[in-house]
C-alpha cells in the first residue's frame, strides 16, 4: 500500500508550511495569539468539569488564530512531507524512511534534554514545539538526502 499523496501537492503544501512556521512562531514569542481572531468556542473540559464541577456555560470567548495556525503548520507540513517525488522509487523511499528515522531520534533525544533541563510551563512550551519539529527536522534531513543523491 502507498499513503503518499500525488506530487502535485507537494509545492503548495511547502509554500504553506514554510511561511506558516515563521508566523507561528512570531506569533507566539510576541504572545499575540490572544489578541487575533477572537471567537466564541464550546469548551468541553475545563479544570472545573474534570473534578465534577460543572460551569453555566460551555461556549468561552478564545483567541483561536493558534488553533487554527497549528492545524494548518501540522496538515501542510504531512503532505509536504509525504508527496510523492516526481521520480518515486525504491531509493526515495528508503531516504524518506531513513530521514523520518533520524528525524524520531533526534527530536526525542532533544525532548529527553529538555525533561532535565525546562520545568512547569516552559517544558510544555517545548513538547509544543517539538509538534513541529519533528515535521521540519524530517523535512530538511529528507530534502538535504534527495539534494545529495541528485547531486552525485
Amino acid at each position: 500500500m502507498n499513503y503518499l499523496f500525488p506530487n502535485k501537492l507537494k509545492k503548495i503544501s511547502g509554500w504553506v508550511f514554510y511561511l506558516t512556521l515563521p508566523i507561528g512562531l512570531y506569533l507566539f514569542v510576541t504572545d499575540r495569539f490572544e489578541e487575533l481572531l477572537i471567537i466564541s468556542v464550546p469548551q468541553l473540559f475545563t479544570d472545573e468539569t474534570i473534578i465534577g464541577i460543572q460551569r453555566e456555560s460551555i461556549w468561552i470567548e478564545n483567541g483561536f488564530l493558534d488553533e487554527l495556525l497549528t492545524a494548518i503548520i501540522i496538515i501542510s507540513g504531512i503532505i509536504n512531507s509525504f508527496s510523492k517525488e516526481k521520480i518515486e522509487d525504491e531509493l526515495i523511499s528508503k531516504l524518506r524512511t531513513d530521514s523520518l528515522t533520524l528525524s524520531l531520534y533526534i527530536n526525542y533525544s532533544l525532548v529527553i534534554l529538555a525533561t532535565f533541563l525546562f520545568y512547569e510551563f516552559l517544558y510544555f512550551d517545548v513538547l509544543v514545539f517539538n509538534l513541529f519539529a519533528i515535521l521540519l527536522v524530517f523535512n530538511l534531513l529528507f530534502k538535504i538526502k534527495l539534494f545529495n543523491h541528485y547531486n552525485s
